[in-house]
């Protein structure tokens, strides 16, 4: 990545990071209020870097999650992971654990259709080019919900279980041996 691609990753990741810290610190009366201004004030970074990346505040919770998905997955995963597997699945929900405070920040805030948006994504990221006219693609966006609704009971519910048994019992669900 050259120099110029990695500074403006830096800004947009300063500018998704204040902004999570801003709706943290709200109230749910008063994170409509959060302004541009506050979230470069916080990241420090101009407010034409924010329009010049991003239309609006929810642009930077969608960035937020499929930055957040993507780096991870590509880390344990470079030539790509496989989906449904279980070793995807331990990264994943090893992830969500990780990062359990912002997933249920997010929720709380009412963002929860991003979060979905993004599992959406990347499943359609993962399995490739499928033609549009193809049923099968509904399995993605089944599996999608499913995880999505699941994430947020386990976290919800303390991550009682561990990523490893979550992803063992998601892959029996989606009908993929181990």
């Amino acid at each position: 990545m050259d120099k110029r691609m990695e500074d403006n990753q830096r800004v947009k990741n300063a500018m998704a990071n204040a902004y999570l810290a801003l709706l943290a610190e709200s109230t749910p009366e008063t994170m409509e209020n959060i302004s541009i201004s506050q979230i470069t004030t916080r990241a420090k970074v101009s407010r034409m870097a924010f329009y010049r990346n991003f239309t609006c505040k929810t642009d930077l919770v969608d960035y937020y999650m499929n930055e957040m998905l993507w780096s991870r997955i590509e880390a344990v995963f470079p030539s790509g992971p496989e989906l449904y597997t279980v070793d995807y699945g331990v990264v994943f929900f090893t992830v969500m654990q990780q990062k359990k405070d912002i997933i249920l920040l997010l929720d709380r805030c009412g963002y929860s259709n991003l979060i979905l948006k993004a599992f959406n994504r990347i499943n359609g990221d993962i399995a490739g080019d499928m033609p549009a006219t193809s049923i099968d693609r509904y399995k993605l966006y089944y599996c999608a919900g499913a995880s999505f609704n699941a994430v947020l009971i386990w976290l919800k519910s303390g991550c009682r279980e561990s990523p490893q048994q979550m992803a063992e019992h998601f892959a029996a669900f989606a009908g993929i041996k181990s």
